[in-house]
């Protein structure tokens, strides 16, 4: 296993498609389909053992995205990766205050997938080392 990964997601095909994409390549994966629950489940005992989250910025009612990375960073430092459909500049500016490991356009394939996320555990490794080093 590869690690384990908390995809929050509201659209049921898309957790489908990432599911499978993300098991077949030796990851294991939990599902939410709002920005309440992932806050919820990293701050607590089932979250401990989460490496990663993969969030969807458009979250429908509620907690979007965004809101819901801040909320999270300030329980624990996790990589988070943002996954969305969404292209313009004003979305994308929305996570350039939020301390993410990348950006991933919805559909852009498996292999930008799984590339994106093994970026983002290489960089919070990097970043770990760095801060014990100093």
């Amino acid at each position: 296993m590869n690690g384990k990964i908390l995809l929050v997601e509201d659209e049921a095909l898309i957790v489908m498609s990432e599911v499978r994409t993300l098991e077949r390549h030796g990851f294991e994966v939990r599902v939410v389909r709002h920005g309440e629950q992932a806050v919820e489940i990293v701050g607590s005992e089932e979250g401990v053992d989460l490496n990663l989250v993969l969030m969807d910025i458009d979250l429908g009612p509620g907690m979007d995205g965004t809101e819901a990375a801040v909320q999270i960073l300030k329980k624990r430092d996790l990589p988070i990766v943002f996954l969305s459909s969404h292209t313009e500049p004003e979305v994308v500016e929305k996570t350039e205050g939020i301390t993410s490991y990348g950006y991933i356009v919805k559909n852009s394939g498996d292999t930008v997938l799984i590339a994106s996320i093994k970026m983002a555990f290489r960089l919070f490794e990097a970043k770990k080392r760095n801060k014990e080093d100093q």
